[in-house]
């Protein structure tokens, strides 16, 4: 395991050459050391630097608003927490629970293709399977789709609070153990559901970002409260892979507003995930 440094100024020496170097670094909740001064327009950049010296800082760098408030928690305590959890118990995309009228059926596909049975009242899971099916054998309507969907590639969604940006250094250097920490709303809005345990939201989603590095290579790179920026390294394959990846992507980011298989399509060909969840 590699250690994590506790001295701020240890932790200014390892960032010495670097753009971040002369930037203030100070003790914050949790035994996490927070830096401020980024520059906004090059947040990414900033990011990569820190989680390049993961190796010698022992602590996963996540990027957060300049007010925003994280528990205060230690390492060990974080552990023991997010472990034992399925997360697809505890998040599910609420696609699964909606009914569609047969006359609002048109509603929900995409313009270039004609709902096959409008006769029919169906679950909206199965009305966006049922056109994620059609897609991928209709090679020109997947072109279509694959349009539609440009819009979610890349960072083009990811947010920059207005106010400025500060790095949280967590006592880590396990990515999935952020939730501990940081408020994500997706996550701590179900804390209180019942026969789950504390904080179901929390150890879930740190389940989630577990499952998603192993799958993906995916990186938690910015916690905005409501919002949640990944980079990843790899993709899924058309089909399967990435149909349920969109629809794990819904289910944690409850407020994403995109249809699963518009979403599927734009994960097959992206490096960066956005998920957001407000109240």
């Amino acid at each position: 395991m590699t250690e994590v440094l506790e001295d701020p100024e240890e932790v200014a020496d390892v960032l010495h050459g670097t753009e971040l170097e002369g930037l203030p670094v100070e003790e914050g909740l949790g035994d996490t050391l927070v830096i401020t001064g980024l520059d906004s327009g090059r947040l990414l950049p900033a990011w990569q630097i820190a989680r390049a010296a993961l190796g010698r800082t022992g602590r996963w760098p996540v990027l957060t608003r300049i007010d925003e408030q994280w528990q205060d928690v230690d390492a060990e305590q974080a552990s023991s927490d997010m472990d034992g959890v399925d997360p697809w118990m505890i998040y599910r995309w609420a696609g699964f629970n909606s009914r569609i009228p047969p006359e609002e059926a048109h509603l929900w596909l995409p313009d270039f293709l004609d709902f096959p049975d409008p006769s029919l009242e169906r679950s909206l899971a199965a009305v966006e399977r049922s056109t994620w099916e059609r897609l991928l054998a209709d090679p020109v309507a997947l072109d279509q789709a694959q349009r539609r969907a440009d819009h979610l590639v890349g960072t083009g969604r990811w947010f920059t609070p207005p106010g400025g940006a500060q790095r949280v250094l967590l006592p880590t250097p396990v990515q999935w153990l952020a939730p501990a920490w940081l408020d994500y709303h997706g996550a701590t809005a179900k804390a209180a559901l019942p026969d789950l345990g504390d904080d179901p939201g929390r150890r879930a989603l740190a389940a989630a970002i577990r499952e998603w590095e192993r799958e993906w290579g995916a990186e938690l790179v910015a916690s905005w409260g409501t919002m949640l920026q990944f980079v990843t390294t790899r993709r899924p394959a058309l089909g399967e892979p990435a149909w349920q990846l969109a629809l794990q992507h819904l289910a944690v980011g409850g407020s994403l507003e995109s249809p699963p298989w518009e979403l599927a399509l734009a994960l097959t060909r992206s490096d960066a995930w956005f998920l957001h969840d407000r109240p």
